[in-house]
Order: C-alpha cells, then sequence, then structure tokens
C-alpha cells in the first residue's frame, strides 16, 4: 500500500467522490450487505484453473496480500504458476514524517514483500520489480504497459486493482492491465482495496454485476494475515503522531472469509 491520494489529473482521479479518508462503511456492515445481496462466491479454481498462470501486478509492497493474498497462495498451494510484478517500492508512504529516508524504505518494503510471498508460498523467482516512483505511476504509464504487454501471455489471468479504485497509482495499474488483457486475450481480475473506505453500498460509481468472491479456508486466510503481519512498515504508527498507513478498517478486511474482484473476460 502506498501513501494515499497523492493526486492525478482530474480525469484520471475525481478526489471529490473517491477521495480516500475514514471508512464511510463498516467492515462488518459491508459483510453483511454482501450476504444479504447474495454476491456470487466460486472457488478459486473456477477463476484461476490449475493450469493458468497468474500474473499479479501489485502497485506497492502489500497490495499483492490486501488484493488477493488467499486467492495467491491458494493457486500455488495447488501447483499453479503465478508471477507477481512489484510497479513500486512504495518508498512513499511515510513522506512528511520527520526523518523519512525514502531509499531506506523503500529497503525495508523489498524486504516485507519478499517475505510476505515466501509465507504466501511464492517461489522468489516469480517476483519481478519495476520499480517505477510510488505516487507516479501513471506518469510511467508507458513503461507499465510495455512490460505487462511482454509479460503477459493469451489465456493467462492477470490480477491487480480496480482502476476506479480511488489510489491513483492503483488505478494506474488497473488501467494499463485492462489495455493489455484487452489485446493479448487474458482475463483480467481488478481488486477493489480503497473503494471499500470511499464507497456505499449500491454506490453508483461501482458495476456491482462485475463483482464476484472467492471463498478462503482457514488455512490459507491464517497464511494471508502471516503474509500481511511482514509488512511492518505498514502496520506500526508513523513519527511523530501519525497513524499508521493501514487502518483497523482495511486489516478488518483482510481477515474477511472472502476476497473479492471486479470480473472481465476476453
Amino acid at each position: 500500500m502506498g501513501s494515499v491520494n497523492h493526486m492525478a489529473n482530474a480525469e484520471e482521479l475525481d478526489a471529490a467522490t473517491r477521495f480516500i479518508s475514514t471508512p464511510r462503511v463498516a467492515a462488518h456492515a459491508w459483510q453483511a450487505w454482501l450476504h444479504e445481496e447474495g454476491i456470487a462466491r466460486f472457488p478459486a479454481s473456477e477463476l484461476v484453473g490449475k493450469w493458468q498462470r497468474l500474473v499479479v501486478v501489485a502497485p506497492h509492497p502489500d497490495d499483492e496480500v490486501l488484493a488477493c493474498g488467499a486467492l495467491l497462495h491458494t493457486h500455488v498451494l495447488h501447483g499453479g504458476e503465478c508471477i507477481v510484478l512489484a510497479v513500486t517500492d512504495g518508498e512513499a508512504s511515510h513522506a512528511g514524517s520527520p526523518g523519512h529516508d525514502a531509499t531506506a524504505l523503500a529497503w525495508q518494503r523489498r524486504q516485507e514483500s519478499g517475505t510476505g510471498l515466501q509465507r504466501l508460498g511464492v517461489p522468489p523467482g516469480a517476483l519481478l520489480r519495476l520499480g517505477l516512483p510510488d505516487g507516479g505511476v501513471q506518469s510511467h504509464a508507458e513503461t507499465l504497459r510495455a512490460k505487462l504487454a511482454a509479460l503477459v501471455h493469451p489465456g493467462d489471468v492477470v490480477l491487480t486493482t480496480w482502476r476506479r479504485d480511488g489510489h491513483p497509482d492503483h488505478e494506474a495499474c488497473g488501467r494499463a492491465a485492462a489495455h493489455v488483457c484487452s489485446t493479448n486475450s487474458a482475463v483480467l481480475l481488478e481488486a477493489p482495496v480503497w473503494m471499500w473506505h470511499w464507497a456505499e453500498p449500491w454506490d453508483s460509481q461501482v458495476d456491482w454485476t462485475r463483482l464476484a468472491g472467492v471463498g478462503i479456508e482457514g488455512g490459507t486466510l491464517a497464511a494471508k494475515l502471516h503474509a500481511l503481519a511482514a509488512h511492518r512498515s505498514q502496520l506500526a504508527p508513523r513519527p511523530p503522531h501519525r497513524p499508521a498507513v493501514l487502518d483497523p478498517g482495511i486489516i478488518e478486511r483482510a481477515g474477511w472469509d472472502t476476497e473479492y474482484f471486479f470480473v472481465n473476460t476476453p
């Protein structure tokens, strides 16, 4: 997760409607609504077949856990192939804190993501780092699209953050992945990460008809939470008196028994 509310231009991010702040709806209220509305739930194998390659595009270290840690763990556990593309090193998450050292934080977050992925069973060779600037992915969209175009094969399942998630890096990754999947005949899954903060049930900005859930088994949920715990820089308060990047709402959602994705097919 990167520092939130970096501003993109008005066409890319409508801050008035997708501004990330205190959650407008509590996590338990979202759970109740999703259950009442009967949002479809599928086994992981129906969204990512065992013989399909799962390509996870993570805007920041920890987004691969928050977006799809359980699905990634399940796929690898059953012998599936995966690639995790780390788009940025998350060096801006503590910007504005006294003594902030972006280089040192980037190093720390790379170590955290490596540990977290190891806890999910992801082989070290499956992790690729692109090193784009945290908060500035849209300015390097051509680089990201070119990397994905070379990486993604027909039939792959590409999983990234939703293109209207609220954080400009999340949205830039979603747009780039959507473009490449449409030309490379790959399946696209977009994970809402920050959407749960700014949206409300039946929010008109959200295409709820495309939302589907993947149930999580107990052992996989434990692995996901163990992986998230590796991201200590995001879980601890920031100096001098700033809260942690990952607030209680997002941590509670990480413990849900379902992961949700907007499903797009070629």
